[in-house]
């Protein structure tokens, strides 16, 4: 028998890490991925883990392409966690120098685990994302933050 938890008022506790994990992304996952990714057939996705703890990952939402990344932020629940991928099209003059940077990234995830990356053009666009100055609304552009 198990004893109610006292510090919740006698509701009982779930312990959430003996729930399923998923082992593999199903292939209609995957397929998704592969139109957004190669025919920019979707701008987001948003998907979850299921709520039977079967650890099972689904589509939760298909953002159509002239989807904008203010319905992205709306699609995304205010506070329970999903897997999303976002199709963000940058404008950029140098784009070759971009790409080089972003194709090095994978080295330094792999051999430096546990650090998160962004992607700033400007010095203010590191201090958003460290948190130390607010985004200034742009209308030209957003802020290219992976």
């Amino acid at each position: 028998m198990q004893d109610n938890h006292t510090k919740t008022g006698g509701e009982l506790l779930v312990d959430k890490s003996k729930a399923s994990l998923p082992t593999e992304v199903p292939q209609d996952v995957n397929d998704l991925f592969q139109a957004l990714k190669l025919r920019r057939k979707h701008r987001y996705l948003l998907f979850k883990l299921a709520d039977d703890d079967s650890g099972a990952v689904i589509v939760e939402k298909v953002g159509p392409p002239t989807a904008t990344a203010d319905e992205f932020l709306a699609s995304l629940p205010a506070s329970d966690c999903r897997f999303a991928i976002y199709d963000y099209e940058y404008k950029s003059n140098d784009v070759n120098n971009m790409m080089a940077y972003s194709a090095a990234k994978g080295v330094f995830r792999d051999k430096f685990t546990g650090v998160f990356d962004v992607m700033a053009k400007t010095a203010e666009d590191v201090e958003v994302c460290l948190g130390l100055r607010k985004a200034e609304d742009d209308d030209d552009e957003m802020s290219d933050i992976e």
